[in-house]
Order: C-alpha cells, then structure tokens, then sequence
C-alpha cells in the first residue's frame, strides 16, 4: 500500500471528484481513479461510494482515509527530521560587516556551546542584496541585513529584528567636537564612506537628498569597502563617517571616538533575518535563528 495512493483518496474524498483531485495533484483522471480502484482492491472493499454526483466515503473508507492520514503525518514528520539531519551537517551564513563586528561573536559563542558538532560552517560578509541573492539561490541558509523600508523580499520568509541607530562619528583630534551638528560643520571634513549597495551608503544618500545636497558637497570623499579599515581611518584622525552605533560602542565609551547627531537625519534603519523557507523545530538554520532572536532578546517568530 503506497502512500501516493493513500494521498490520492484523501484528495479525492476532500475534493468529492476524480477530476477535480487530479487537477490538484497534476494527474489524469484515470490515473487517480486506477489508484483509488489498487487501493480498494488491496483492502477487499469499496472505499468511496460513486453513485451520487459527490464521492462520499464508505464505512470502509472513512476508516482507510483515518489511517491515512495518521500515515501521512508519520511519514511528513520523518522526512523534516531526516532533512534536519541533513541540515546539522553544515550552516552557511551571510550578514552585514556591521552585523558581524557588533553582535555576530556573542551570537557564534552561544551556538557553538548548543550546536558544536556542526561539520562545516561558514560565515561570509556581504552587502544585503548580494546577501538576499545567496539566500534566494542556496548559497546562504541565513541571511541577517541592515536595510531601508522598501526592501523587497519576494516570497523568502523574514523576521523584523531591533532596528541598527547610525551616527556619525569622528576622532577628537579631527573635525566637530560638539554632539549637535550641522551638515556645514563637516562639508571642510573628509568623508569616509562604503560603496554603493550598502545600507549605511542608502541612508545617507536619503538624508542628503531630504536636504538638497549630496556626497560632493564633502571637501573630499573617499570610498572604502572594508568596513574594519574605515573605523581604523576615523580613529586615526582621517575623517568622519556614518555608521553603525554598535559597531563602534567600545571607542564611543572608551573616548577614541566621539558622535555627532544632524538634527532631521533618520538615524535608524531595518534589520532583518532571512532564510528561504520556513524550517522545522528540529532545523539546524531554526536554532541559529532562535539564538540571534535570544541575543536581542525577542521571541522567535512561529513561522
């Protein structure tokens, strides 16, 4: 007794027509009527009553179509648990340089204390389009980005994390001192910043825009794409930036840097997680994403 069958009848049995439930499972109507007749020939008795305009399921039937579906449940639960097993093989993440510097180290140490029999895993920075392109073409298993509002994430399933607070920030020995600022008092400043494509870039472009200005109204600008040697070049006095809060906490406490706020700037922008599909429970992808939900303190979304 194949399973396929089992499935069959209970289609035909819900859709009460061999036509419409070969329809549904992209079937001939013969081929769903042949397996309903093997079915019923196999249990020795007529599972569905033909002889209304509705197929109705027999005593008979209404026993076979109980088991049935118990048998498909069984069966759908074992397939997630074996693809589970499959999925604790490997763990391959993608997330924003600014993700990764801030938060990603307290979010791997905890994993690995839960998941340390992870064979292979990999974690690659990226811009979030070419993070959501990984993610939509199985390159990546979990995605985490810094976006804009209007990003758009197709059918992939995604989670609203804490949204990411962006300030400029300089060295006391270079440029503005004040917390206060306005644009002109950094236009004379060098201006550090990343390549287009990033979200800190998208946000700062907005704001300028909002203002009728743009990134040559800067004395001059320089672009660099590690995010590791910006922080290094602001901290060593050659220009301001704007960027990620979290990112450079510990030079904000420890005096190295100090922050400046624009008045009018939109200063925050989106995070999200991102994974292809919805994963079962037992999903290596699952806990990973449970563990960066329990590291910004939110509930895990049931979906």
């Amino acid at each position: 007794m194949e399973t396929q069958y089992l499935k069959t009848l209970l289609i035909a049995a819900e859709e009460g027509s061999f036509s419409r439930a070969a329809a549904k499972l992209h079937l001939t109507q013969s081929a769903v009527s042949q397996r309903t007749k093997s079915l019923e020939a196999c249990c020795g008795m007529q599972l569905l009553d033909r002889s209304g305009a509705v197929l109705e399921p027999t005593a008979a039937g209404r026993i076979v179509l109980e088991g049935a579906r118990r048998i498909l449940d069984m069966e759908e639960q074992m397939m997630q648990e074996l693809r589970a097993m499959g999925d604790r093989q490997h763990l391959y993440i993608c997330c924003t340089p600014a993700f990764g510097m801030a938060h990603l180290p307290q979010i791997l140490k905890r994993f690995m204390q839960e998941y340390g029999e992870v064979e292979d895993l990999k974690f690659l920075f990226g811009a979030p389009l070419q993070a959501l392109d990984g993610v939509k073409n199985g390159e990546f298993d979990v995605a985490v980005i810094e976006h804009l509002a209007d990003m758009d994430f197709g059918t992939m399933r995604h989670m609203d994390l804490p949204q990411d607070e962006m300030i400029f920030v300089s060295s006391p020995t270079y440029g503005p001192t004040a917390h206060d600022i306005t644009l002109d008092d950094i236009h004379q400043c060098n201006f550090i910043t990343r390549r287009d494509g990033c979200s800190c870039r998208d946000l700062l472009s907005l704001n300028l825009k909002g203002t009728g200005g743009d990134l040559g109204d800067f004395r001059r600008v320089m672009v660099l794409d590690d995010f590791s040697l910006i922080i290094k070049e602001v901290l060593a006095g050659q220009g301001v930036t704007f960027i990620s809060r979290s990112a450079v906490q510990e030079y904000l406490d420890e005096g190295r840097l100090l922050e400046h706020h624009v008045s009018g700037f939109q200063c925050y922008r989106h995070r999200s997680i991102v994974a292809r599909e919805c994963e079962s429970s037992a999903s290596l992808k699952r806990a990973f994403m449970e563990c960066v939900c329990r590291h910004f303190q939110i509930e895990p979304s049931a979906a």
